[in-house]
């Protein structure tokens, strides 16, 4: 599939709005539980009715829908070892098919990517360098990124753990080149954690082996993949979805959280995951006694 720069920019949870100087981010307020909760998609345990709501704007960035917004209700909670986010938001539809299956082209005689797309979520943390939220911003740095996805990771129970790495040279591995808003190159790589992947990739078969055919196999993530734990669930036109992970993972690929600090974080949603384009800017992510 050709990586066009439009869905890429939202595609972490971050909008294409930079941070401006001096301007105040939106505050997370993190706090301390006795009993975290149960990551099943429902926000019914006693730890989230301690944390202080934020609603914040995922903003149509890319003014494919008139600059209609998603109000995204978040909440932090924390033990002594591990973080967990809950965020609650509007979708008239559960989009659960299976994303892009293989279908039979009895035209051609060949599988192409079938139109089923999932719905989405995804968070981004500060982890080297300086996070505005900005994909374009002519700066260094790499971001701790959780992609939520209906079909690929909610049946595991996990989040795609990435590391998303922004240079002015070109770098090692897979990266892509774009023009940040300076004119000047920036290249960026989105690269999995280390271990075994939560979804598995399948090729096209070369035969038929029936109309329909997955091109997404779930798996059991391995190593620093599996970092990110998650459960969402639907109902009444809205998605609840549990994220959490241990404050201090030992990879080198994830943000290690101080207690101590504030950490700048972003948030999106998709709609389908074909529709890249809402996302938040900065949000301050703090912790509480």
């Amino acid at each position: 599939m050709r990586w066009t720069i439009l869905p890429l920019l939202a595609l972490i949870g971050c909008s294409t709005a930079p941070h401006q100087p001096g301007e105040r981010a939106l505050e997370l307020i993190c706090v301390r539980v006795d009993a975290p909760p149960v990551l099943d998609g429902s926000a019914g345990d006693d730890a989230w009715s301690k944390a202080t709501p934020l609603t914040v704007a995922s903003k149509d960035v890319l003014n494919r829908h008139g600059g209609a917004e998603v109000k995204v209700t978040l909440r932090a909670v924390r033990s002594a070892t591990q973080l967990y986010l809950l965020a609650q938001w509007e979708d008239a539809t559960k989009d659960d098919a299976e994303h892009k299956p293989w279908v039979w082209d009895k035209m051609t005689n060949l599988y192409a990517e079938g139109p089923e797309r999932e719905d989405m979520f995804a968070v981004g943390f500060e982890h080297r360098g300086e996070f505005t939220a900005d994909m374009l911003a002519p700066i260094e740095g790499s971001w701790d990124v959780w992609q939520w996805k209906v079909t690929r990771t909610n049946p595991q129970g996990y989040a795609m753990d990435r590391l998303h790495v922004y240079s002015r040279s070109q770098p090692p591995g897979k990266a892509k080149e774009h023009k940040a808003r300076d004119g000047k190159p920036l290249w960026i790589s989105r690269a999995e954690d280390a271990g075994k992947t939560v979804e598995g990739k399948v090729p096209a078969p070369k035969e038929f082996r029936g109309d329909r055919v997955s091109q997404y196999v779930n798996s059991i993530p391995e190593g620093s993949a599996a970092d990110v734990r998650a459960k969402g669930s639907w109902s009444n036109g809205e998605w609840t979805l549990e994220l959490g992970r241990a404050l201090r993972t030992g990879h080198d690929d994830d943000t290690p959280f101080d207690t101590a600090k504030s950490y700048r974080m972003a948030i999106s949603t998709h709609d389908r995951t074909g529709d890249m384009d809402r996302a938040s800017g900065v949000i301050l992510l703090g912790f509480g006694k």
